[in-house]
């Protein structure tokens, strides 16, 4: 793969997730119309109870269908994810099961969404399969079509059920459930071919032995991610979780497009960048173009959208959860490098520091929540994600892997320009009000993009031939493995 193909299917995975945001912004007015603050919050917290039981039941598989499509190039891929997809099938129906009883024993007002919603996402894991083999195809057009499709069945869904049914919170559950349903059975006969190959009790074994270790971690970032919603929802009120939805989703778009299409793009070839010092060079200078630029653009790029909000808004009680947007956007890259540096320990198969620090971490966040939130509301649960992901950042770097010790030198420099950006986003984050001033948004947001610019420059993490260099070594890191 060239530079050229990453660029390219780094763009075509960005538009999948961008338009996935885009299209929930354009639903905010309709979504901010037809529910109050506290049905929005009872939605997210809905649908992050839904996330946090389909990660038991992707049982930490999805990871190790990276590990074996690389490490035995040889095995039929039809049938790796195969056996990938009938363990995740198994566990989820099982879970959501147990989770459907337990709704409907403990009676809360939410059960029938709730339980919507799980169906949803069972089916959700067949579709989710697919698209997991046309990326290790590297078939990007095939993935947006895909992704897309559904999407556009999700936007129509929503607008009947609550503009013209006005069936509220069921409606948008029921919108998630009817579009992964219909865009599973037209692609069935495609994903028949691609997905359903042979059982194998050894290579579903070892799927499971590598992936499940892998649960715990995957499932204290999730408690890390997910869990401030459900201490709002205990500690605060539900209009206090909608306000910091409204908000989260803000962060969230911009996340997607730094965080979640470059981590598409990027992990087929990450697992192969340690086969050579080409690679683990090159490798390198990515992670400095991610922690340099990564908070830059939050600077350039979050009072664009604070303008978006203010116009998009129905109904303005809503523009009071913008207060975190920066603070959670500012979580995202952190988590981002650890998502990064992660990828090199699981190479090297050190999945316990991984699990350790994702506990910790969930550990640290649990505790954060239930002392902030209380007094705080939803800044105390915007501060818990951001120290807890520090934490886990900070915890990947101290137990990196030896072997790439020579590729450290510029740490230091690094973390600098970072703390930078915490103490900027604190000062901005004290400053905005329920009504934004959005010139001086502007002008503080945007002086703070050009000073941390400034600052990599004169460390010379970066420099004016920096892009051109960083070309020049992926060339020799393809060069190598061609000649390999």
């Amino acid at each position: 793969m060239k530079v050229r193909q990453l660029i390219k299917e780094f763009s075509l995975y960005s538009v999948e997730p961008i338009t996935l945001k885009l299209v929930s912004f354009l639903l905010i007015p309709i979504y901010t119309f037809y529910l109050l603050p506290a049905e929005f919050g009872a939605l997210q917290f809905v649908i992050s109870l839904g996330t946090f039981l389909r990660s038991i039941s992707q049982f930490g598989m999805n990871t190790a269908f990276w590990k074996f499509r690389n490490a035995k190039p040889e095995q039929e891929l039809s049938t790796l994810s195969f056996n990938l997809l009938a363990a995740q099938l198994f566990i989820g129906s099982i879970v959501f099961l147990l989770s459907a009883v337990f709704a409907f024993a403990v009676d809360p007002v939410w059960k029938w969404p709730f339980v919507i919603y799980l169906a949803a996402l069972l089916i959700k894991l067949v579709l989710e399969n697919y698209l997991l083999v046309s990326r290790a195809q590297h078939n990007p057009k095939q993935y947006l079509f895909i992704t897309l499709s559904q999407l556009v069945l999700f936007i129509a869904c929503n607008v009947i059920f609550l503009s013209v049914f006005n069936w509220g919170v069921m409606g948008i559950v029921m919108a998630y459930l009817l579009s992964f349903l219909t865009t599973s059975v037209l692609y069935f006969p495609r994903m028949k071919a691609a997905v359903f190959g042979s059982y194998s009790l050894p290579l579903l074994k070892e799927l499971m032995r590598f992936g499940g270790p892998l649960l715990l971690g995957n499932l204290s970032i999730l408690i890390l991610s997910i869990s401030d919603r459900w201490f709002l929802m205990a500690l605060s009120t539900e209009t206090e979780l909608g306000l910091y939805s409204f908000g989260y989703k803000f962060a969230d778009l911009l996340a997607t497009f730094m965080t979640y299409a470059f981590q598409l793009a990027w992990t087929p070839i990450a697992w192969k960048s340690f086969q050579s010092e080409e690679g683990k060079r090159f490798f390198h200078e990515v992670e400095k173009f991610i922690m340099t630029f990564f908070p830059i653009i939050i600077f350039l790029a979050l009072p664009v959208l604070f303008s978006l909000a203010q116009f998009m808004t129905g109904n303005s009680e809503y523009r009071q959860g913008l207060q975190i947007t920066f603070i959670i956007a500012l979580s995202h890259v952190f988590y981002a490098y650890y998502i990064f540096n992660s990828i090199k320990n699981l190479h090297y198969d050190k999945k316990k520091n991984l699990i350790l620090g994702n506990v910790l971490a969930a550990v640290l966040n649990t505790l954060l929540n239930i002392a902030l939130i209380k007094d705080y509301g939803m800044f105390g649960a915007a501060w818990a994600t951001l120290i807890s992901y520090v934490f886990m950042y900070v915890w990947i770097e101290c137990v990196s892997i030896p072997e790439l010790a020579i590729y450290r030198k510029d740490r230091w420099k690094l973390l600098l320009l970072n703390v930078l950006a915490i103490g900027i986003v604190t000062y901005i984050t004290t400053t905005i009000r329920e009504q934004v001033d959005l010139p001086i948004l502007y002008v503080r947001s945007w002086l703070a993009a050009v000073l941390i610019f400034a600052l990599a420059l004169a460390l010379k993490v970066i420099s004016p031939r920096y892009f051109t260099l960083l070309k020049s070594i992926y060339s020799e890191f393809r060069s190598g493995k061609k000649g390999a």
